[in-house]
């Protein structure tokens, strides 16, 4: 907090290399964590400065100037530079410094702060009152409470002290602990050494109990789960205490310990990371999730706070923290290493993931000059194409996801063996198709190539490694119907090419040559992926599949009876039940797809792999021999003829 030479952070080629394979040493860490904390007392200077011209020109009346704040700050770090640490860790300070500087910046992005202007500058305040309770220095500070509640950074939240939606209320701190006073009521806090425990009016940040000891038998400081800040939503703010009970609590305590335990044992060097760069952990709801998925998430404006639904066990979960850790790293490595030339860098902040298969990144934009239309590319764990940066971020990620399930399969056998098999075999070949995407470099700086590279060359050394025949089959349709899918929903063979195709099947002339798709994104033909969370269903509880599929035969839609069918290796009965979807829905490329993929490679007709290959066409053309009046053909016999011009 005091003035002080600056410094300034590297890293180094070789850090960068040890980074993308996943080898980040402790010193690397902390590297990103310390650039990461500099971007954090920039940001507040820039507030102070802003707060301080707001004042001297009679703004924000009733607030009172954020140099006093300061000042109390620099107090507490001179007596305790721990307790000033403690506040400024807290994920959730840099989530409302960054927003509320682009808020008086006039230049907001993402969510719009529902507090009034005093209120979020005076949250200056509460970083200061919680500094000062911790390091025992005395002050009176005011401070916005919403709906009654006060924010001790880094702590938790006091009150309710009022009824209104917006009030100020006082922290009084002296040598004996403080006291949070207003209109209603007033609460007396903990003393700084009992912050973590409950008390009448007192909500801390609950500390995650139960974590394994660190290798030289000390307790490790583990996260916390925070259920109270303000600023903890990535898309929201600010947001009340949730109500969650303790009993619930426990669970997300006890699934959360297993998962830490789990990685300590078999993935050390991504237990190591998550150790010390994720700080907080935010529950949320995902009432839609079907088939164990998990709604995830990491914000450029929160690092070091993941928000996640819970995961069905504590191998799911150490999977998505893997996956969340690694979004950090990338995250603050970004701030001080260029991967992509300057055209493609992201403006959207937000990382968020969809199930343990798929996630989403930023979109990109431009840096300056003409508009410029960029490149997307196919991620094979995403349902709608991405920048460079998006398939960046996604590719380090599930690499990071890869090994720890390359490492899981040799500790497991049975049911948690076939699951580990198949989460491994899809993810080899979706890394190494991406890698495959990426490395021509064409949008890649020197030092994004390197990073690739290194990932790329862990890619390859897993591509021998011997899987279950199950899973392998399994994984291997997976990854097949994604990329299919994905063409189907978002590629389209120029509208004059297919009429001429439509009118050579009509007159029974040959099939003229396909020329390549032109890509035309359509987010509104996505939708929920249902195979791959089936798959796992099989392979890890096969009882509850067949009990499921049961229930879906009897009662389910065609498309989820298709699906079972498949999965399960029921070739005729998803026959069926894919006849049935697509008469149902003609055009939905997705069925025919499917049906062909239900059938055993050696029954396949002579179309099946341009249908799997090409299927835009097949789907471009068939839209145009319905447009011309004539009589739609079956998708296999269309396939059948375009694949003999040889495409």
């Amino acid at each position: 907090m005091t003035a002080g030479p600056l410094d300034v952070h590297r890293v180094s080629r070789d850090s960068l290399r040890d980074i993308a394979a996943g080898r980040a040493s402790e010193a690397d860490l902390r590297l990103l964590g310390a650039a990461q904390r500099s971007q954090l007392l920039l940001v507040l200077r820039a507030l102070l400065e802003h707060d301080d011209k707001a004042v001297r020109r009679g703004r924000h009346a009733g607030v009172l100037s954020g140099r006093t704040a300061w000042s109390l700050l620099c107090t507490a770090e001179e007596r305790s530079p721990e307790a000033v640490e403690a506040v400024l860790a807290d994920p959730t300070v840099m989530a409302w410094a960054l927003r509320l500087l682009r808020r008086v910046g006039g230049t907001a992005e993402g969510p719009a702060s529902a507090a009034p202007l005093w209120a979020d500058l005076g949250q200056f305040h509460a970083l200061a009152a919680a500094a000062a309770l911790r390091a025992g220095v005395p002050g009176v500070l005011r401070v916005p409470a919403h709906r009654g509640m006060i924010w001790l950074p880094g702590a938790g939240m006091a009150g309710p002290v009022a009824r209104r939606r917006w009030s100020e209320a006082e922290i009084r701190v002296d040598r004996k602990g403080a006291v949070a006073v207003g209109e209603l009521a007033e609460v007396r806090l903990p003393a700084s050494r009992l912050l973590a425990s409950e008390a009448p009016g007192w909500r801390p940040l609950r500390a995650v109990r139960g974590f394994a000891p660190t290798g030289d038998g000390a307790a490790g400081p583990g996260p916390w789960l925070d259920t109270v800040s303000p600023y903890r939503d990535f898309t929201r703010y600010p947001r009340s205490p949730d109500r969650s009970g303790d009993e619930r609590l426990r669970v997300w305590e006890a699934r959360l310990a297993g998962a830490y335990a789990l990685l300590d044992r078999e993935c050390p060097a991504e237990a190591v990371a998550l150790r010390t760069l994720v700080r907080a952990l935010v529950p949320r709801s995902f009432r839609g999730a079907r088939g164990a998925l998990v709604a995830s998430a990491s914000s450029l404006d929160a690092f070091g706070a993941v928000t996640l639904s819970l995961p069905s066990d504590e191998t799911q979960t150490a999977a998505v923290l893997v996956h969340e850790s690694r979004h950090q790293q990338l995250n603050a490595l970004l701030g001080l290493v260029s991967l992509v030339h300057a055209p493609e860098k992201e403006k959207e902040k937000e990382k968020e993931g969809e199930g343990e298969g798929e996630e989403k990144e930023g979109e990109g934009g431009e840096d300056g000059g003409e508009p410029k239309a960029q490149r997307l590319y196919y991620a094979p764990w995403r349902s709608d194409p991405r920048p460079v940066h998006g398939l960046i971020h996604g590719l380090f990620a599930f690499a990071g996801v890869g090994r720890f399930w390359h490492a899981h399969r040799r500790h497991v056998t049975g049911p948690e063996a076939r699951r580990a098999d198949f989460e491994f075999a899809v993810l080899r070949e979706q890394l190494q198709e991406a890698v495959t995407a990426l490395l021509p470099g064409e949008n890649l700086t020197g030092a994004g190539e390197l990073f690739v590279g290194e990932i790329a060359d862990l890619v390859a050394t897993w591509q021998d490694d011997e899987v279950a025949a199950g899973p392998a089959a399994l994984a291997r349709d997976y990854c097949t119907l994604r990329r299919a899918v994905w063409r189907a929903r978002h590629l389209e063979v120029p509208a004059p090419v297919t009429n001429r195709l439509a009118e050579a099947w009509m007159a029974g002339a040959a099939a003229p040559a396909l020329p390549p798709a032109e890509l035309r994104p359509r987010p509104d033909l996505i939708r929920l992926d249902t195979y791959g969370p089936l798959a796992r269903v099989r392979l890890s509880a096969p009882d509850t599949f067949d009990r499921r599929r049961l229930r879906e035969d009897r009662d389910g839609e065609p498309a989820l009876r298709a699906g079972y069918a498949a999965v399960a290796g029921d070739t005729e009965r998803a026959a069926a039940a894919y006849a049935e979807w697509a008469a149902q829905d003609p055009g939905d490329p997705e069925a025919w797809i499917g049906a062909v993929l239900a059938q055993p490679e050696h029954a396949r007709g002579t179309g099946a792999a341009l249908l799997l290959d090409r299927p835009e066409a097949v789907a471009g053309v068939r839209r145009a021999v319905a447009a011309a009046g004539g009589d739609v053909p079956a998708p296999a016999e269309l396939a059948q003829w375009l694949g003999g011009a040889g495409s």
